[in-house]
């Protein structure tokens, strides 16, 4: 199921890279607490400012209902990217971001998910004025209310 959500999401199908996460999934990320709707909504923000972005997986480590992930997040900055510090115009850079993410499966669904990857260096490799604002980003996450930016 992971691996299929990589592709489908590398080939820009949000409807087919979502299709195995339950309808009640939560997704726990640096950007805070998303359901599906909010997931679904930062995976095309991302594939739309970076069309050609694709994730390339170094390990996938499946133990009962849990699946680790770690890879490379690759693409070329195009478009506007809009983030929760506020919207980072094309940059025509290239990025290259680490990611680990964690899946658990029940029912033959994704029922939850983690996903963390290096914002920081993001925000250095795309060349974004948001870069000083990095180091408020705990306060600016929770300023924006409950569940943001941590996991209750």
């Amino acid at each position: 199921m992971a691996e299929r959500f990589y592709e489908r999401f590398g080939e820009g199908d949000m409807i087919a890279a979502f299709a195995d996460f339950a309808p009640d999934c939560v997704a726990f990320t640096p950007s805070g607490r998303l359901d599906n709707e909010r997931h679904i909504a930062a995976a095309r923000s991302l594939k739309s400012a970076m069309p050609d972005g694709r994730m390339q997986l170094i390990r996938v480590r499946e133990w009962g209902e849990e699946v680790y992930v770690t890879g490379w997040f690759r693409g070329t900055h195009l478009h506007e990217l809009n983030t929760p510090l506020g919207a980072i115009p094309a940059s025509g850079k290239s990025l290259e971001m680490y990611f680990t993410d964690y899946f658990r499966v029940a029912g033959g669904r994704i029922v939850e998910c983690e996903a963390v990857w290096d914002r920081l260096g993001m925000v250095a490799q795309l060349g974004t004025g948001i870069a000083a604002d990095v180091g408020h980003l705990p306060a600016a996450l929770l300023a924006r209310g409950p569940g943001f930016g941590t996991r209750g």
